[in-house]
């Protein structure tokens, strides 16, 4: 093909984004595996405990993304900072990074007490509350090292270096895996853990990641180039990172509420469509995570490009990164519809008849998640396009819309309406549709060429398309 053309010109082109995309793209799924694994244990050790898992999970993470989106809206700026040649501004902003996500931890570690009545008011069977309460708590009180582990490689990333983010994700991986293993099942002296055992060892498999970020943020050559030792707080600098960061925080908590709600209602039909959910999501994360990197990308991106004043550059880069996510997804609807014996085998716990009807149901779910994932990917890079920009306010109001009022609610009414479950999948796959074509029509009308997070430089440098 010619490589003049816009899908594979040197700037903005497939190999410029999958530079940055591939080492994202599989730094997420070992994120996704780190999720399969655990999963695919506590599936092994009982069903109360990756259903607890699944909702104990999810909800903690529902609760503390608030702080998930605001301090690692920090890579935004490291990205137009990198875009603007301002590499000395870059170590005081993620440092105002570290000091929010440390705040935000020490509100999240509040949860053990009040986790409790909250998975009681859920409605699920007890022992199934009795394992949630003890996951969630744990993560509750481990909040600031998971905040510090989504902050700190935005160093990183945002400069779109993401080479060290895969390694060090590697890292946390390998150290995983094994930490489950010991702790889930009891081995090597310790006791048998269950969900319990799931959430210390994925604190601890963090804690290496953070530890690894923080040396190299204070290497000689790093902290010469980027003044990694500029830690005075900046309260203008900060308070810039909230007014864009906390509309993405609030984006991705109405995103992770409704998303929570349509589980934790479809955990009300019985325990066997709830592990059916966690299974069906356990699997759909493999697919989802490396999407979120190719996502990220186009973010990162953007955001280079607008620090840069290179409008032209921006747009080729989300054009490659819709074109990579459209391909990337129909493997996967391939895989979940014509593959699912496949896909489901390593969730069959032997001696279990009674599980047969739980892979049944984790199977339909797959081919309702087939149906939404090819706008999800649409979705996700118009979105993050407009994040990398700074439209983080005009996302928020469409998360906040859809996500309430045609998707959340819709479940809870349906449920009480003593409708079937898989009317709840139908609401779904709609909003994804429509949250597609909203950001898709966003991001045609071209305000966010106009956005910045950052001051304007006093000398740009030269930075042709």
């Amino acid at each position: 093909m010619d490589r003049s053309s816009p899908h594979f010109a040197r700037r903005g082109g497939f190999a410029d984004v999958l530079k940055i995309a591939f080492p994202l793209i599989v730094s997420q799924s070992c994120h996704a595996l780190n999720m399969f694994t655990d999963r695919l244990m506590l599936a092994r050790f009982s069903q109360a405990a990756i259903a607890a898992s699944f909702t104990g999970g999810l909800t903690i993470f529902t609760i503390s993304c608030f702080f998930v989106g605001m301090t690692g809206y920090t890579g935004t700026f490291i990205a137009q900072y990198e875009g603007a040649g301002l590499r000395d501004r870059i170590g005081r902003t993620l440092w105002q990074g570290i000091y929010l996500a440390l705040i935000g931890g020490a509100l999240l570690a509040t949860g053990v007490w009040w986790l409790k009545p909250l998975f009681e008011s859920f409605g699920h069977e007890e022992n199934i509350v009795v394992e949630e309460v003890r996951y969630a708590s744990i993560l509750s009180g481990g909040a600031f090292i998971f905040l510090l582990s989504c902050v700190l490689p935005t160093f990183w990333s945002g400069r779109g270096k993401t080479l060290f983010v895969l390694a060090v994700s590697f890292v946390i991986t390998l150290c995983n895996i094994p930490f489950n293993y010991i702790l889930i099942f009891g081995k090597c002296g310790f006791p048998a853990g269950g969900s319990a055992g799931a959430a210390v060892a994925t604190i601890l498999s963090e804690t290496v990641g953070v530890a690894i970020y923080a040396v190299a943020f204070f290497l000689p050559r790093t902290r010469r180039m980027f003044h990694t030792t500029d830690c005075a707080p900046d309260l203008g600098l900060a308070a810039r990172i909230v007014r864009f960061g906390a509309p993405n925080g609030v984006n991705l908590f109405v995103d992770l509420v409704s998303f929570s709600t349509f589980c934790i209602v479809l955990g009300g039909y019985g325990g066997a469509v709830h592990e059916a959910t966690g299974i069906a999501f356990g699997i759909n994360s493999l697919a989802f995570c490396p999407l979120i990197g190719i996502a990220m990308t186009a973010s990162i991106l953007v955001g280079q490009s607008i620090g840069a004043g290179n409008i032209p550059l921006a747009r080729r880069s989300v054009r490659s990164c819709l074109i990579l996510a459209a391909v990337y997804n129909v493997m996967m609807i391939v895989l979940f519809t014509l593959f699912q014996d496949s896909v489901l085998a390593p969730f069959v716990r032997s001696g279990d008849p009674a599980q047969r009807e739980t892979l049944a149901l984790a199977g339909e779910m797959l081919y309702f998640i087939s149906a939404y994932l090819f706008f999800d990917g649409f979705s996700q890079v118009f979105s993050n396009a407009l994040r990398g920009a700074g439209d983080t306010r005009f996302t928020m109001y469409a998360m906040m819309i859809v996500g309430i009022a045609l998707l959340a609610l819709p479940c809870v009414l349906l449920f009480r309406a003593g409708a079937p479950w898989w009317s709840l999948w139908l609401v779904i796959i709609g909003c994804i549709i429509l949250w597609s074509a909203i950001f898709g029509i966003r991001y045609r009308k071209g305000k966010w060429t106009k956005m910045r997070v950052i001051e304007e430089p006093e000398n740009r440098p030269d930075d042709p398309a």
